[in-house]
């Protein structure tokens, strides 16, 4: 098996549809660092537990605790292996699952990373890196997070594969008069309206629908902000600001004013935001103080 298809075929924990983007962000992160030139293995305790918590906390959803040791671990027991480590044969396993404490991890100099093959085949072909990056990106986290992500990492920027349902925009946009939910900004150049988007309330990647009813139309300052966790919706179509947005008078216009307001929603009943698509998003994706 080819390691572009190894790395597709990864096991994701999952319990109904939360998100978990561990392992993902995991591989992007080793992945960037073998670009700019990292040894095969990294270690645990200096190389990954703060880097790949921070990722976490930043692209995952907000939770009382941040497992960055879950993939680094785990990783290793794919069906068809690619990821190898070192130093773990002595990790005493918790008794709730076959995981090490991190505390154990750090002990013993725990290392891990692509095994021996796969590495080569990564260092001796740049572009399986950057075709790696690109599945994973566009597999876990929606349009207008893929290009921070692509950056972020250092990658080239890649959108040849994205798969758009035509209608979507055109029906969600409609439903909201071409109007931002949050804001009312409805900037057009004649009848072609500029800077308001199509919004999925559940993503696409955790199979959220293109119907109307899982959009929601936003500017794209509101947009990026909702996709982010920044700002969702409750179940009566009040706008929530999440305790973690900070800045200066001009986001206080932007966020905190609207802050407890209720969005404009369609003049049709049946295209107002499903309650589970809301519900999926203030879980998995708003950031809710820890």
């Amino acid at each position: 098996m080819e390691l572009l298809d190894k790395i597709q075929a990864i096991s994701r924990w999952r319990h109904g549809d939360q998100r978990a983007p561990h392992k993902p962000l995991m591989l992007l992160y080793a992945l960037s660092q073998y670009k700019k030139g990292h040894e095969r293995l990294f270690k645990f305790e200096s190389e990954v537990d703060d880097q790949v918590k921070e990722l976490l906390v930043q692209y995952g959803p907000s939770r009382k605790a941040y497992h960055p040791e879950y993939p680094f671990w785990r990783l290793a027991n794919e069906k068809d292996p690619f990821w190898e480590l070192k130093n773990g044969e002595e990790c005493i396993p918790r008794k709730s699952n076959k995981d090490p404490k991190k505390s154990e991890l750090i002990k013993y100099n725990v290392m891990a990373g692509f095994d021996a093959s796969s590495y080569q085949s990564l260092i001796s072909d740049p572009t399986l890196i950057e075709k790696i990056a690109s599945k994973l990106i566009q597999d876990n986290f929606p349009d207008t997070l893929q290009e921070e992500l692509f950056v972020r990492f250092g990658f080239e920027v890649d959108t040849s594969t994205k798969q758009r349902d035509p209608n979507f925009r055109k029906n969600v946009l409609r439903a909201y008069n071409y109007r931002c939910a949050v804001c009312g900004f409805d900037l057009a150049l004649d009848t072609v309206p500029v800077g308001i988007e199509a919004a999925h309330i559940k993503w696409k990647q955790y199979s959220g629908p293109c119907e109307v009813s899982n959009g929601i139309a936003l500017c794209s300052i509101h947009h990026k902000a909702f996709d982010r966790g920044a700002i969702s919706l409750d179940s009566e179509f009040r706008i929530r600001v999440s305790t973690a947005v900070c800045g200066g008078s001009l986001v206080d216009r932007l966020f905190w004013d609207f802050d407890t307001k209720k969005v404009h929603l369609p003049r049709i009943e049946r295209n107002y935001p499903n309650i589970r698509m809301i519900e999926w998003h203030l879980r998995e994706v708003f950031q809710t103080s820890s």
